[in-house]
């Protein structure tokens, strides 16, 4: 115990003698790309797959959001529907487009036997089903309706994930 003693008080000796000279030649033994990262995590934000998920994700959520939000347009106001169609039409293909490569990224940072990665493909796929529009309306959720919807879509899609799972498990 008392050689433990001995050890931690020449440690300490020792890490007062390099404070005082950092602080008599004027450094800051802090400011090193060592402290640089918030997080600890050297990984780039471009290079996070799970950031890439979750935004795609998002960016496809409102992309449908903005398509249905056309479409309703171009009901309400005929002589303009031809036009608010198409870019509905255009903002829905971005939204499935979207949903896919956040299944994808899901893919990468969880795996692509993992229960979130198939959860994102299912999402995908009922996006496929529904033309992208799944995504807002289950966003959406707050009536009955739209959570019967989603609901409707995913027992109608969770067969169809459960047996690819099933069948990934046992390749």
């Amino acid at each position: 115990m008392a050689k433990r003693k001995a050890e931690l008080a020449a440690a300490a000796k020792k890490a007062a003698e390099e404070a005082r000279k950092a602080r008599e030649g004027g450094n800051n033994p802090v400011d090193s790309p060592d402290n640089d990262s918030v997080n600890g995590d050297d990984t780039p934000w471009w290079k996070d797959a799970g950031w890439w998920a979750d935004t795609t994700n998002k960016i496809s959520i409102a992309t449908g959001f903005i398509s249905a939000g056309l479409g309703i347009a171009g009901l309400i106001f005929p002589p303009a529907a031809p036009v608010l169609e198409s870019l509905a039409g255009g903002f829905a293909i971005a939204s499935l487009a979207l949903g896919g490569i956040s299944a994808v990224f899901t893919g990468i940072e969880h795996g692509f036997g993992s229960q979130e990665f198939w959860q994102s493909a299912g999402s995908a796929a009922l996006g496929l089903i529904t033309f992208g529009q799944s995504k807002w309306i289950g966003a959406l959720a707050a009536g009955k309706v739209a959570t019967k919807i989603t609901q409707f879509g995913h027992d109608l899609v969770s067969p169809i994930t459960g047996l690819l799972g099933l069948s990934q498990e046992s390749c």
